[in-house]
Parts: structure tokens; sequence; C-alpha cells
């Protein structure tokens, strides 16, 4: 696997099975489990806010396109 396709996917994949996780999570357990459903789901829509309402300033994008 090429080094620029493991950067390109390491957080996308970790947001889905944080989000996967919670799902499932808040569909079979109890107590603990309504704690990590709320993290699990909740923290993927944080990063997706933050970068919806804080977008990159043209010319400082972190990977050079060489």
């Amino acid at each position: 696997m090429s080094r620029e396709r493991i950067r390109t996917w390491t957080w996308p994949t970790a947001l889905a099975i944080l989000t996967t996780s919670g799902l499932i999570s808040a569909l079979v357990s109890e107590a603990w489990g309504d704690v990590w459903s709320w993290l699990g789901l909740g923290i993927p829509v944080l990063v997706i806010g933050w970068f919806a309402w804080h977008p990159e300033r043209p010319g400082s994008a972190p990977y050079s396109s060489r």
C-alpha cells in the first residue's frame, strides 16, 4: 500500500470505525454503552463540523501536489 493512500484513508477509516462502534453500542448495550454511543457518534459529528466551519485557506494545503 502506498504512503499517500495510507495518509489519505487513515482518518476516514478511524472515524468510520468509531461511528460503527457507537451505533452498535447504542443498539445492544445499556449504561456504559450509552456513554460510548454518545462519544462514538458525537466525535465524528464534531470533526465534520470543525472542518465544515474552518476550511483551509487556499495555498495552505498540508500535502504537496507533486
